[in-house]
């Protein structure tokens, strides 16, 4: 499946936020950082279980069954795509680019208020793809600060303070910094998920100390470990 174009992604954001869908139903901005969040995940969720959510389990009111088939295609796409972004094959191309930039909506014209809140949608949906495998999540953020702590960066954004101090206001100019710096959070938490996963089989096989994401792998392809047995 082809990623969606401006267009596409235009009609698919202005149909989720018709009268056509519930209240509660996500936007464009929040289903990408929902997708992220499936994407990246130890764990991958089917689409019976992940496509619901997006409408919060009300279904919308299609004028018609082609209508249904564009939405539904549309949304089936921009998951595939994002799946894509963080997969064996775009992980191995040798690039200095993000794997993925994500989608932040930005409401200029409005009022100048929107910068207060730019990519608090984007987090909400990453936390509700977190949210949909929550035990595993959870569970392991409890036992990992340096995992917790690059979560909690991307939660601030929704919260618009850290999540475990509200003394910890997020300026604008620290806001801006947080979206810039996002796609590479992003990365760092589907590295810490594949660098456990390798350490727990170095375990196995021997007793030398885990290997950075960013380390020479040791296979000796003289690939960094994230693009090689890391990957």
């Amino acid at each position: 499946m082809s990623a969606l174009k401006q267009a596409e992604l235009e009609r698919l954001d202005a149909f989720l936020m018709s009268e056509a869908t519930g209240a509660e139903t996500m936007d464009l901005e929040m289903i990408d950082g929902f997708f992220v969040a499936l994407a990246i995940s130890p764990e991958q969720a089917p689409e019976e279980e992940w496509l619901p959510h997006i409408f919060e389990g009300q279904a919308p009111e299609f004028k018609d069954a082609a209508e249904k088939d564009e939405i539904i295609e549309l949304i089936r796409r921009h998951h595939a795509a994002i799946q894509a972004a963080f997969s064996l094959k775009a992980r191995n191309k040798e690039t200095e680019e993000p794997l993925y930039v994500p989608i932040v909506l930005q409401d200029e014209g409005i009022d100048e208020k929107w910068r207060e809140t730019l990519g608090a949608y984007w987090a909400s949906g990453f936390r509700a793809g977190v949210l949909l495998r929550e035990d595993l999540w959870q569970d392991t953020l409890d036992e990992n600060e340096d995992l917790y702590e690059i979560v909690a960066k991307i939660l601030t954004l929704e919260l618009g303070h850290h999540p475990d101090d509200e003394e910890l206001v997020l300026s604008i100019k620290a806001r801006d910094q947080l979206i810039d710096e996002l796609p590479w959070l992003i990365e760092d938490v589907l590295h810490w998920w594949l660098n456990q996963q390798f350490g727990k089989v170095e375990t196995i096989v021997n007793d030398g100390p885990k290997i950075g994401r960013n380390d020479p792998c040791s296979c000796g392809s003289d690939k960094k470990f994230k693009k090689c047995c890391g990957a």
